[in-house]
């Protein structure tokens, strides 16, 4: 029942949380079997949010045990389809013995063809890799079709889970789906030798994995492979409508960018990032990035004359939706230390603000008898806050491609032929 109540709210938050997620092949899911969707773990627990919001099933997921230390924690995280799995910095050996419960009702929930969430990675860091998977996912599989023969199968989908900037407010996220792995064609090896059975599916998923998630494979070409994926995603504005694409072209040419750095010889590679850096950095002096150079004109009349009429409803819409947005974005940075917690808190913040904050609003409203017209004017507020969002982004868009038109005509030149030699020296390396 919990789950039911929080998604379509949690649903509203993330559409105004990121500026476009991309979910792309999500057809490949099996439909009523028993299914894994194993996803690497970049942030603390937004993946499995944006999942179980924008598929159309129920999902259940595998979460770290010690959040159900306290009866009230497990009793809200159960309600919403939450099992806790225990490791040894939970409580030591004691209360690893707690997980066989868990396997248990994993196995059961299969067999009753249900979708479990794993973070195959176990941990979270915010890289453009893919760490050692954990063998969870094959455990839990082989464990099932073992101990409930009814399953007949698991189907363990490879998930790779992909943020423009993953610590971000209004970013944007690529989720792409595998081919399912059939995990009976290890059950033969599993009886004859678990170990060694769960480390072959777990390299087959590793393999599935890799091929829809974008990889920087040197932590230090992290740098380089941003520069070029910045010059990309100028040359390709994100259309404002729908928010959630199905369109994996995104995803495809960003991870045909990081290949391409991947390949390059050293040499290149440090030429590159000189010149990138180079170009990036003369944008800083005049308050510039990319899009005001490559994005075209985005100070011109049409775009003034929007921003003038758009500005009194602007207006109405970011005041009255500032406090809980400040009070998420005050505990993120206060409060959180770890940048994989970032985006999530903020996230999860805001949304807790805003259910208390339109609560009251709508108490006080019923006190004062206005309780049905102040229905329609917080709907009408919570719409124009979003209004806000978008019109925020293009005031910033503006100012920037004013900046550029007021600079000289010479310098304007030479950042656009700065521009443009990087975009090339790049190509001649590109695929």
């Amino acid at each position: 029942m919990l789950y039911r109540i929080v998604r379509p709210i949690a649903t509203l938050g993330l559409r105004a949380f990121y500026r476009k997620v991309y979910l792309t092949n999500a057809g490949r899911i099996p439909r009523d079997k028993p299914v894994i969707l194993a996803a690497n773990h970049p942030t603390a627990f937004l993946e499995p949010c944006i999942l179980a919001c924008f598929l159309d099933r129920p999902l259940y997921f595998l979460v770290r045990g010690d959040l159900f230390g306290k009866p009230i924690y497990a009793s809200l995280l159960r309600g919403l389809h939450m099992l806790p799995v225990y490791r040894l910095k939970d409580g030591g050996y004691g209360r690893l013995k707690d997980n066989y419960s868990t396997f248990e009702a994993c196995h059961t929930a299969l067999a009753e063809r249900k979708t479990i969430m794993i973070l195959a990675e176990g941990n979270t860091i915010q890289e453009k890799r893919l760490r050692p998977l954990q063998k969870g996912a094959a455990r839990i599989a082989l464990g099932t079709l073992d101990a409930q023969p009814q399953a007949e199968e698991v189907f363990i989908v490879p998930v790779g889970v992909n943020f423009t900037y993953a610590d971000r407010h209004r970013s944007e996220v690529y989720i792409d789906f595998g081919q399912p792995i059939l995990a009976s064609a290890y059950l033969a090896e599993y009886r004859e030798n678990n170990n060694q059975a769960m480390a072959n599916l777990t390299d087959a998923l590793r393999e599935g994995m890799e091929q829809h998630i974008i990889i920087v494979e040197r932590k230090e070409d992290d740098e380089l492979a941003e520069y070029f994926h910045q010059l990309y995603r100028t040359d390709q504005p994100v259309p404002l409508w729908p928010i959630v694409s199905r369109s994996a072209s995104p995803l495809f040419e960003e991870k045909a960018i990081a290949e391409a750095v991947n390949k390059m010889p050293a040499e290149t590679r440090q030429s590159l990032l000189e010149q990138a850096r180079s170009y990036f950095g003369a944008l800083e002096p005049d308050g510039l990035d990319d899009r005001a150079i490559g994005g075209g004109n985005q100070a011109g009349l049409v775009h003034a004359l929007f921003l003038a009429i758009g500005f009194p409803f602007f207006l109405a819409g970011y005041l009255w939706n500032y406090p809980p947005v400040w009070l998420g974005k005050y505990v993120s940075d206060t409060r959180v230390k770890t940048l994989e917690f970032k985006a999530p808190v903020r996230w999860a913040a805001s949304m807790g603000a805003f259910l208390i904050y339109v609560v009251l609003w709508l108490a006080v409203a019923a006190l004062a008898g206005v309780f049905a017209r102040s229905l329609a004017a917080v709907a009408l507020l919570l719409l124009l806050g979003h209004f806000a969002l978008y019109y925020r982004e293009f005031a910033g868009r503006f100012r920037k491609s004013l900046a550029f038109r007021r600079l000289p005509a010479v310098r304007q030149k030479a950042l656009m032929a700065e521009r443009a030699a990087l975009l090339a020296a790049f190509r001649e390396n590109y695929r």
